[in-house]
């Protein structure tokens, strides 16, 4: 039995030989495996490495350490980060080149491929980059739907420097004012140095503070004809109008009717723009001022994100005598006001700004301006005249989808060059105006905007030292 079940030493042999093998050829292919797992780890590695600079928000860095890493090009992981971080960090014409090779690898990978049309938007490749988005939206939702729709719309506007180009648009809106006529409460007693105090102010009177509700309208046209490659005229034609609900104070109802046009020329980096305007206020259906302009921008693209803007304007305001009520409840009738013969003005203003986008969550757009500027009057009226000093700070927002919201403070000085009437010292004004919006676009063309604004002046002459909230909300529809 024993011999029966018993293996010869060659046939023990033989089956260790195959055993041993079976362990070689496993051995082998483990270290086969082996090799290709520490090559891919080694591969993804650098990969990992930028996309975790990229998820900090530090492209600069990222791109720095993909530029560091140059034998990983050509390896799909790697070439998708590096792309998208050489596009963020300012280099469009490497980050297209490296998400092109990765699309030869996965050509249906959807973040690529709106990257590389990110890419070749900052190149200014508008058609390569209009195709791109387009093919997107056919099956698009959510962020990628609205950015997509951004950067087409920002491509249409560009067109501009090659295409004629226009858009109109009409905006209705409600709301309330606490002070339609900039006035000061009733029964206050308002001073002025050198001169004293002023008795207490009659409620009926039109310098009383008035507060009511409010509708308005506004409509605008706008376009671009190109004449030169760079070269374009553009032009564009306003009105706006606010009515008043309370009709005992429509004799506050305001209306602007306006144009501008003129030439601007692009070069690389550089936008030059002069332009004439004409706008004609009315306040109580009469001609109040009419403003001829003169004005000039320069603009300089500093980087991707970073923008330079200088501006110069000057104007003549021309003022119409009105017939004016001098009590808001309109006993007594009209009065002729002198208008013509006290306000008529030259302006003179220069401005500063800069812009600057942001491409982290929101996508925020600061916006920071200065401006300067003197209002002379020509009628010998030098107490009418003034230096103006002013400062804004804003910014915008798309916190969701469809959604947009802005923030802004400005602050306004205002120095006149001789006493005021009946004092011993000049007026001085500082007014401080803080704004808010937040809108919702329920499709590209048509919108609805909250507004909230509540500015309030200090004035060495109390007449002019008030406090102004409103609110308001409007519905706009843009045909592009």
């Amino acid at each position: 039995m024993m011999n029966e079940i018993s293996l010869s030493s060659r046939q023990i042999e033989e089956y260790g030989q195959r055993l041993l093998g079976v362990k070689v050829k496993k051995f082998i292919l483990a270290t086969i495996l082996g090799s290709f797992v520490l090559v891919s780890t080694a591969q993804a590695a650098p990969a990992d490495d930028v996309k975790a600079l990229l998820e900090q928000k530090k492209p600069v860095e990222a791109y720095n350490l993909g530029r560091a890493k140059a034998d990983q090009m050509g390896n799909p992981m790697f070439d998708f980060f590096y792309g998208i971080a050489a596009i963020d960090a300012g280099h469009a014409g490497e980050g297209v080149l490296a998400l092109e090779r990765y699309l030869l690898s996965f050509p249906d990978n959807r973040s690529a491929r709106f990257n590389l049309a990110r890419g070749y938007y900052v190149l200014g490749e508008d058609q390569r980059a209009r195709d791109e988005f387009q093919n997107l939206l056919a099956d698009a939702t959510a962020d990628e739907k609205t950015a997509a729709e951004r950067y087409l719309d920002a491509i249409k506007a560009r067109e501009g420097r090659y295409t004629p180009t226009g858009s109109a648009f009409i905006e209705v809106g409600l709301g309330h004012d606490s002070n339609i006529n900039s006035g000061i409460p009733s029964g206050a007693t308002p001073s002025i140095p050198g001169f004293g105090t002023l008795p207490a102010l009659a409620a009926t009177s039109t310098m009383a503070l008035q507060a009511d509700t409010f509708s308005t309208i506004a409509l605008g046209a706008q376009g671009a004809y190109p004449v030169a490659p760079g070269t374009s005229l553009y032009g564009a034609v306003g009105l706006d109008g606010r009515m008043h609900g309370n009709q005992r104070n429509d004799q506050f109802d305001q209306m602007n009717v306006g144009g501008s046009g003129g030439i601007s020329y692009l070069a690389d980096r550089e936008l030059y723009k002069m332009g004439l305007g004409y706008a004609q206020a009315y306040v109580d259906k009469q001609r109040y001022v009419q403003t001829v302009s003169l004005s000039g921008e320069y603009q300089y693209q500093i980087d991707q994100t970073n923008r330079l803007v200088l501006g110069g304007q000057l104007a003549h305001l021309g003022f119409d005598d009105m017939n004016i009520y001098l009590r808001n409840d309109k006993v007594g009738g009209k009065i002729r006001s002198l208008n013509s013969t006290l306000r008529d003005s030259n302006f003179t203003g220069i401005s500063a700004g800069w812009v600057s986008s942001y491409n982290t969550d929101y996508l925020p757009v600061l916006n920071l301006t200065g401006n300067y500027g003197e209002e002379i009057n020509v009628d010998n009226r030098s107490d009418l005249s003034r230096h103006i000093y002013g400062l804004r700070a804003g910014v915008s927002l798309t916190p969701a989808p469809k959604w947009g919201a802005s923030l802004g403070a400005s602050y306004q000085q205002n120095e006149y060059l001789n006493k005021f009437v009946g004092g011993t010292v000049p007026r001085r004004d500082m007014a401080l105006t803080l704004d808010g919006g937040i809108s919702y676009f329920y499709s590209k063309e048509f919108s609805v905007r909250g507004e909230l604004q509540a500015t309030k002046q200090d004035s060495n002459v109390g007449l002019y030292d008030f406090d102004r909230y409103v609110v308001g909300v409007k519905a706009r529809y843009d045909f592009k």
